[in-house]
């Protein structure tokens, strides 16, 4: 019986001042990697549990404190609890380029991120409702929380057409032409009323086109041109009925009573040009 009792006894010493529930303290190890920590706990016959943490101060994979702390005497094969840095909280933008209002919005949230200002802009490459730019870029770290910004398709930026019936045509090309359109005046006709060069019409004539599309302009190229037929020494009324037949309204000047009614030139003058249907008059001897 006593030798059972030294037996336990002696194991009971053992076990509290040399085996596994003999005392140690808990090393220091801030600062350390977790490897190393590791090392130096195990060596202490301790049991470490790597806890990760993020540190605006401390470099990713260094320690930053342990539960026990350094000093703290605890048993062998206690548990001690080592925080270690994961670097600074940072969350990279999205790529939102492309998705929607919505679906950025999402994936901002879902960064740990918030949704900052959206505003619309127009674009000619990004439909209407998806996002044409992010700021910060894509890509960048930013705190918990921080804010990204965003810029939403409107569509195509609608191009007012200003009508220029009646105005040059060169004004009508250049203004067109800088507004974003193709201009096609190609087309001209004789026009009695619009004078040469001025657009007779043009089409469309108003409403709204978008960057690359088309007008399209007839221009002017004045009243046909006839020549003025030589009637000089024909009779009057011989005189007017060839002027008429060349296509000019007739109007007879008399000189000192137009006694022989023989015409003496007219104005325009024989062979030159004038506009078909304008007026030309005989003078009349």
């Amino acid at each position: 019986m006593a030798l059972a009792v030294a037996v336990v006894a002696g194991v009971s010493a053992w076990w509290f001042l040399a085996g596994p529930g003999s005392p140690t303290v808990v090393p220091r190890t801030v600062g350390l990697t977790y490897a190393k920590a590791q090392s130096m706990l195990e060596a202490s016959h301790l049991d470490p549990v790597k806890v990760e943490s993020f540190q605006e101060a401390v470099p990713k994979g260094q320690v930053v404190a342990t539960d026990p702390g350094a000093g703290t005497q605890v048993r062998r094969g206690s548990t001690v609890d080592v925080t270690v840095s994961k670097g600074p909280e940072r969350y990279a933008v999205p790529d939102l380029v492309g998705k929607s209002k919505a679906e950025a919005t999402d994936q901002i949230t879902a960064t740990k991120l918030t949704l900052g200002t959206a505003t619309e802009a127009y674009s000619e490459t990004v439909a209407q409702g998806l996002v044409i730019s992010v700021n910060p870029p894509t890509g960048t770290l930013l705190k918990r929380g921080d804010p990204v910004t965003i810029v939403v398709s409107k569509g195509r930026q609608p191009i007012p057409v200003t009508d220029f019936t009646g105005k040059p045509a060169a004004q009508a090309v250049d203004a067109l032409t800088k507004a974003g359109l193709k201009v096609d005046a190609t087309q001209q006709e004789n026009n009695d009323t619009v004078p040469k060069g001025d657009v007779i019409r043009q089409s469309p004539s108003g409403g709204n086109l978008y960057t690359g599309d088309q007008v399209t302009i007839v221009v002017s190229k004045g009243p046909v041109m006839v020549q003025v037929p030589d009637v000089t020494g024909k009779q009057a009324d011989v005189a007017q009925k060839i002027l008429e037949a060349a296509g000019f309204v007739v109007e007879r000047q008399a000189i000192l009573g137009g006694l022989f009614g023989t015409v003496h030139h007219t104005t325009p003058a024989a062979g030159s040009q004038a506009p078909k249907g304008s007026k030309v008059t005989m003078v009349i001897v």
